[in-house]
């Protein structure tokens, strides 16, 4: 699909309120507590078919990015990203939001008996025919104790972000094994282990591309590396694989070389 490209700009805006955007509003809204854990949000309402995206976008599009930095009495802040859609865009295959999103911030103050107060910089595309890369400007303050502790939002948003596994977990729920391959493109067998696996994303290495299609076999996917740097014909660092399902998790996985 061929793009054209806007841009967008927003003065900053009051605490709570609605950025209006083409295709799109924006807003950064106090998340209260969850497991103990003080939360932001950034929420995102899209227009009729636009979409935005993951933080791997896939074929098209590019991933939202989170400016803290002129924050006030914030030690930390770590953003969390929704379980993707997979969205075919005029034969590209993108990975992100359509309608609306909601992207969970943990943060954590320096002095946790004075408010924070975030100053968000965001940036993120809406694609519908064309797409326009958006730059918002946000602020809201945190009062050390949130007036409602634990928000329904907050909860639901949580509900759609996958767990991360690791370690033996990781292990007993994700395997790979290499399988003949297509066209002289070397292909993996991905197997996941209970639940239903209703689709799966790779995010791999830098230069690596895979397709990934559903295998014959239940909760398996048959990984096709299609694009990797000369003379690389596996990434030897772990791709980090995002299961999509009633029960969402993410982990990272070493594909092993063929015997």
């Amino acid at each position: 699909m061929t793009l054209a490209f806007a841009l967008a700009w927003a003065a900053p805006a009051r605490a709570g309120d609605w950025v209006s955007e083409p295709k799109s509003q924006v807003r950064l809204v106090d998340g209260g507590l969850f497991d103990g854990a003080r939360y932001a949000m950034v929420q995102i309402r899209l227009a009729g078919a636009a979409v935005t995206y993951w933080r791997d976008p896939g074929e098209a599009g590019s991933p939202p990015t989170f400016d803290f930095a002129g924050s006030d009495n914030l030690g930390d802040a770590a953003t969390f990203y929704p379980l993707p859609a997979r969205i075919d865009e005029d034969g590209s295959i993108a990975f992100g939001y359509q309608r609306e999103v909601m992207f969970p911030i943990r943060v954590a103050p320096v002095d946790p008996a004075k408010p924070m107060t975030l100053a968000l910089k965001l940036d993120y595309a809406v694609c519908d025919k064309i797409c326009i890369p958006v730059h918002a400007q946000m602020s809201e303050v945190l009062d050390p104790q949130p007036a409602a502790p634990e928000s329904a939002p907050l909860a639901d948003a949580m509900k759609n972000l996958p767990k991360p596994l690791d370690g033996d977990a990781a292990a007993r729920v994700g395997s790979a094994a290499p399988v003949s391959a297509a066209d002289g493109k070397p292909q993996w067998l991905v197997t996941i282990n209970g639940g239903d696996a209703r689709d799966l994303f790779v995010e791999p290495p830098a230069g690596f591309y895979f397709d990934v299609k559903p295998a014959s076999v239940k909760n398996a996917f048959r990984l096709t590396m299609v694009e990797h740097p000369a003379k690389k014909m596996r990434p030897e660092a772990p791709l980090r694989v995002t299961v999509a399902g009633s029960s969402p998790v993410e982990f990272d996985l070493v594909l092993p070389a063929k015997n």
